[in-house]
C-alpha cells in the first residue's frame, strides 16, 4: 500500500539518514553474537529517541511558521489536521505530537527538548512532561522543569505521570479548582456495536470515578489460577462484565420502565433446540447472539413462552412458540419455522427462510402474540442454595471461584430433555460455563468428589 508520504520528494539533507537505514535493513542479524545483538537494541532505541526529538524540533518549526501543507502548496487549517491527513495519524496522537513539539521547542520546556535531542530522555518521558505542564503558566512550568527532569531520570512514564500530577497541585494551587471542573466536564463513556459483532468501549473518567472503578475491578480481575491464560485486558473485560452481572442479579438498580433491569434475549425455539440454518438470538442492544451462547444463558434463567402468529405476506400465517429467556432475561421463538430448501443446498433459499424469522424491525415477518406464558425460573432459589452448599463454588477442575461468581449449569441441557434437579446441575463460574458451552468441554456428573473436564 502506498503511503501518503511516498509522493514527497526527499530533501537532500536526509539522504545520508536514508542510506544508513537502508544499510541497517540489509544486515544479516542472525550472524551477530548475542551480546552485540542486545546492545544494538538498546543503542537503536536511544538513537530513535534522538531522531524523534529532531522530528519534534522540526515539527515545531513548521508549526511556528504556519507551513503545514506547504510541501504541495495546499495550506492546512491546522498542524494537527495536516499530520492526520498526511500520516494517517489518529486525532489524539496528532494533537499530542503538536502539543509536545510546542512545549519542548517553542515553549517553557527547552531543557526537556535539549535532553531529548541529546538522548538523555525518552520521547515518552518528554511527552508526559509536556502534557502534564501544558496548562501551567509558562513561568511556573519553566521553574518546575528542573525538578521534573530529575524525576524523569529515575521514574518510568506511568510513575512520572503520577509524580507530575502531584507536583502540579503544589505548583499551581489556584488552578486546581479549574482543573477539577475541566476533568469533570470531559468525562464520558461511549459504547458502540461494531461490525465484528463486538461492542467497542471508549471513555474518560475523572480521577475519583477511575479510582472507584479500578478498586471494584481489581478483586474480580485477578488470575483464577496459575494456569489462567487470559491477558490483563481480557481479565479486566471479564471483571467489568461480572461487576455488571452482580449489579443486575442483586436487584438494587433503579427500575427501568417499571420493571427491574434485566438482560432479555429472544430466540426461536427451533434455534434453541439446535436446528441449523436459523438466525441467532436477538438481544436488546447489540444484535445477534450465537445459539450456543443462548443455550448457556438458558441454563440458569427465567423463561417465558410466547405463542405468536407470524404473517408471511398477505394471506399466509402460522403459529409458533416463543420462549423468553432472562438470564437475567430472555425469549424464544417458533418451533416450526419455515424450512429452507436444504435438499438443493440453495444458499439464497436458506437466506430467504432465515429472513422471515428475523425480528420485524429487521425485515422479518410481522408477528402477533397470541399467548404469553407464565415466567418460570429454570433453577429455583432453593435449588440454587442447595447447589451453593453442595458445590461451594465453581466445580470446574482447578477453579476456586465462590458461589457468588457462579451460574447453574445443566449437565444435560433441559432443551434436550435434561432434568432440573441437583443430580443434573453443577455450579460453574461464567468463564468455565462458557468453556463448557462455546468451548465444547465436557464435565462428568457431580456425584463424584470433583467433576473432571473431558
Amino acid at each position: 500500500m502506498e503511503s501518503n508520504t511516498d509522493s514527497i520528494q526527499e530533501p537532500g539533507g536526509l539522504a545520508l539518514l536514508t542510506a544508513a537505514v537502508d544499510a541497517l535493513a540489509a544486515e544479516d542479524l542472525t550472524r551477530l553474537p548475542d551480546g552485540e545483538a542486545a546492545a544494538r537494541v538498546l543503542v537503536l532505541r536511544r538513537l530513535l529517541d534522538r531522531l524523534e526529538g529532531q522530528w519534534l524540533r522540526e515539527l515545531a518549526g513548521v508549526d511556528g511558521r504556519g507551513a503545514a501543507g506547504a510541501e504541495d502548496g495546499t495550506p492546512a487549517d491546522s498542524t494537527a489536521g495536516w499530520l492526520r491527513g498526511r500520516l494517517r495519524a489518529g486525532h489524539t496522537q496528532a494533537g499530542g505530537w503538536v502539543l509536545t513539539a510546542r512545549a519542548l521547542f517553542r515553549g517553557p520546556l527547552g531543557g526537556t527538548g535539549r535532553a531529548l535531542a541529546a538522548g538523555e530522555l525518552s520521547v515518552t518521558h518528554a511527552a508526559v512532561l509536556a502534557c502534564g505542564t501544558h496548562d501551567l503558566p509558562p513561568g511556573t512550568a519553566a521553574d518546575v522543569e528542573p525538578m521534573l527532569l530529575e524525576a524523569a531520570g529515575r521514574l518510568d512514564p506511568p510513575r512520572l505521570r503520577r509524580a507530575v500530577a502531584h507536583l502540579h497541585e503544589v505548583a499551581d494551587p489556584e488552578g486546581a479548582e479549574t482543573r477539577v471542573q475541566r476533568q469533570h466536564d470531559r468525562r464520558g463513556l461511549w459504547l458502540s456495536p461494531i461490525l465484528a459483532g463486538m461492542v467497542a468501549i471508549d471513555g474518560l473518567l475523572e480521577p475519583e470515578a477511575g479510582e472507584i472503578l479500578l478498586t471494584a475491578l481489581e478483586p474480580l480481575a485477578r488470575p483464577a489460577s496459575a494456569e489462567d491464560q487470559r491477558s490483563g485486558a481480557q481479565r479486566r473485560a471479564d471483571a467489568l462484565t461480572e461487576l455488571a452481572r452482580r449489579a443486575l442479579e442483586g436487584g438494587r438498580l433503579p427500575n427501568s420502565g417499571g420493571v427491574r433491569p434485566q438482560v432479555t434475549v429472544t430466540v426461536e425455539l427451533a434455534s434453541l433446540l439446535g436446528q441449523p440454518d436459523l438466525p441467532g438470538a436477538e438481544g436488546g442492544w447489540v444484535g445477534p447472539l450465537p445459539a450456543e451462547t443462548v443455550r448457556r444463558l438458558a441454563c440458569d434463567a427465567t423463561l417465558t413462552r410466547v405463542l405468536v402468529t407470524r404473517h408471511h405476506g398477505e394471506d399466509r400465517h402460522h403459529c409458533g412458540h416463543h420462549p423468553v429467556i432472562e438470564p437475567h432475561g430472555g425469549h424464544g421463538h417458533d418451533p416450526h419455522p419455515a424450512q429452507p430448501d436444504n435438499a438443493t443446498g440453495d444458499l439464497a433459499a436458506r437466506l430467504r427462510a432465515a429472513m422471515v424469522l428475523l425480528p420485524p424491525a429487521l425485515g422479518g415477518a410481522p408477528t402477533q402474540p397470541l399467548e404469553v406464558g407464565r415466567a418460570t425460573r429454570v433453577v429455583a432459589a432453593a435449588q440454587r442454595a442447595a447447589l451453593a452448599v453442595r458445590d461451594g463454588g465453581c466445580r470446574f477442575p482447578g477453579c476456586d471461584r465462590p458461589p457468588a461468581w457462579c451460574e447453574a449449569h445443566h449437565l444435560r441441557h433441559w432443551v434436550h430433555g435434561g432434568t432440573t434437579d441437583l443430580g443434573n446441575l453443577v455450579l460453574l463460574c461464567r468463564a468455565h460455563h462458557r468453556a463448557v458451552h462455546e468451548g465444547h468441554q465436557r464435565l462428568h456428573p457431580p456425584h463424584r468428589q470433583q467433576p473432571t473436564a473431558a
